[in-house]
């Protein structure tokens, strides 16, 4: 077990002296990136540097896994992306707020991220529904990520999404919040059920999007305030082919160009009142209302005619270079060698019973900490 001390909320770090008062009194603990090591022994030292490497070393692998996802967008199947307006920082913690056109969305997201990021080296955390965990390879890496998985029942939610950002808060870590404020993709079922409401409280109908439901983004920024920089209005548009589901990319169907218009709102800039936040997020969707009118009628963003091009050294294509013969190589050990067969059996037997039987690795993760926290709190 790690010893890992983290400051509390509102107290400063502990810092243990030395009993000699003949000597000079030194400390006792390290802080790595707001992680207080606890150094009651070579080994506590080397465990608690282990917990920020590691952390450290998961979120750029996973980052590069992204851009792989990215790469064989453009190089595999030729989707460019576009991007205009703001450049998205990744030294910032935010919430990044993006129309739902299709079930898709976060995948081609990660583009924006690739080409809007520099150096790519963001924390996105999207917001999901819970059964996507489940998945097979793609659910179980994501939860190594610390998404935040939500079940649509907003009790299970609050407490949910409340556990995993109470513990980034408490390890300092800098993040970045995907959310889909619609809650749902657009089809014609959706946006039925959207003017309805529109008629019946007395608002617009909308074409391009939905009316946004307000809840989930009010709790995010009210319990992110203190941290947060920024909150980024995205809007993606498809001028081209629209690919709605999982099937059209196994058939083949993906868009020859994705469009993204990237607007930072400083967290000033946004209202304190919880009622204002609402209002001010169903603005923002109206004024997203009529750029995707001006966009798809003329096939791009107002002032946004060229694909974003590539830099020098592209992550998106070293991590190709990376992650091709890596997986090749992994599946021709699977299928040969007894050991990797066992490897992968054992691994996947291991997510499964998690993702079925609990909330999720990343809240086991959560857990373990509040356990060496409260060891530690008992040492001290």
């Amino acid at each position: 077990m790690m010893t890992v001390g983290l400051p509390e909320v509102g107290g400063g770090t502990e810092v243990t002296t030395g009993s000699i008062a003949s000597k000079q009194e030194r400390p006792k603990s390290l802080n790595v990136r707001g992680v207080d090591v606890m150094a009651v022994g070579w080994q506590d030292w080397l465990k608690g540097i282990a917990f920020v490497v590691m952390w450290k070393a998961t979120e750029i692998v996973f980052t590069m896994w992204e851009c792989y996802a990215v790469a064989l967008m453009e190089v595999v199947f030729g989707v460019r992306f576009f991007l205009s307006g703001d450049l998205i920082r990744p030294e910032e913690t935010s919430i990044i707020i993006l129309n739902h056109r299709n079930r898709l969305d976060w995948n081609f997201f990660w583009g924006a991220l690739a080409h809007a990021t520099y150096p790519p080296t963001h924390n996105c955390k999207i917001v999901l529904k819970s059964g996507i965990r489940k998945f097979p390879g793609l659910g179980w890496i994501m939860q190594m990520s610390c998404f935040l998985y939500i079940r649509r029942r907003w009790e299970d939610d609050q407490r949910l999404m409340n556990n995993v950002l109470d513990y980034f808060r408490d390890i300092d870590h800098t993040f970045q919040v995907l959310l889909f404020p619609e809650g749902t993709n657009l089809t014609p079922a959706t946006q039925k059920k959207s003017n309805e409401y529109a008629q019946k409280t007395g608002l617009p109908c909308l074409t391009h999007v939905l009316h946004p439901r307000t809840t989930g983004f009010t709790f995010l920024v009210n319990k992110l305030r203190e941290q947060l920089d920024a909150v980024y209005d995205v809007t993606v548009a498809y001028p081209k082919t629209l690919p709605l589901t999982e099937l059209d990319l196994a058939k083949g169907r993906m868009p020859e160009e994705v469009h993204f218009h990237i607007k930072r709102h400083h967290i000033s800039s946004l209202p304190q009142k919880e009622e204002e936040l609402r209002e001010w997020l169903g603005k923002v969707w109206m004024e997203k209302d009529e750029l995707l009118e001006i966009t798809l009628k003329q096939g791009h963003f107002p002032g946004c005619t060229n694909a974003t091009p590539h830099p020098t050294l592209n992550v998106s294509y070293l991590s190709f270079l990376f992650w091709t013969p890596l997986t090749i190589g992994m599946m021709y050990l699977i299928c040969t060698w007894w050991v990797m067969q066992y490897w992968c059996l054992v691994h996947t037997v291991l997510f499964t019973v998690i993702s079925f039987a609990t909330d999720g690795l990343q809240h086991f993760e959560v857990w373990l900490y509040r356990l060496e926290q409260a060891r530690l709190r008992k040492q001290r």
